[in-house]
């Protein structure tokens, strides 16, 4: 990526992420006063912080990608760094959206929500 695309990205990126660092109120707890259920929410919000500012990251790389792929359209070599991009992009992001889905199901376990909605189905 040369500097001058860097030196609009990074203030975009740094102008839309910061609102989402300074709301997140990780710890719900203070003190003794914190149980295991105040653990799995600190987890479960800095899972959710973190799925933010991927979701957020990959939308500004979407878009440095659709300004590689239509500024350029004559220059093949743009076009492939565009469409390499994209993959990885795509790549990254499923990957995040998996991982997120999978410690979201242990959390659920882990405090027993998910277990007391799939009885109530069964009927148990």
């Amino acid at each position: 990526m040369n500097m001058k695309v860097a030196r609009v990205i990074l203030p975009l990126a740094v102008a839309l992420v910061a609102p989402t660092l300074a709301s997140a109120q990780l710890v719900t707890c203070s003190g003794s006063d914190c149980s295991w259920a105040d653990l799995v929410q600190l987890a479960d919000n800095i899972l959710d912080l973190i799925i933010t500012v991927a979701i957020i990251a990959s939308a500004i790389m979407f878009a440095y990608v659709g300004f590689l792929l239509f500024s350029d359209s004559g220059n093949m070599e743009n076009v492939k760094k565009g469409k390499k991009v994209f993959m990885h992009v795509v790549v990254g992001l499923v990957i995040v959206l998996v991982a997120w889905l999978i410690i979201d199901t242990i959390l659920d376990v882990l405090t027993g929500e998910g277990l007391e909605e799939r009885r109530q189905d069964i009927g148990a």
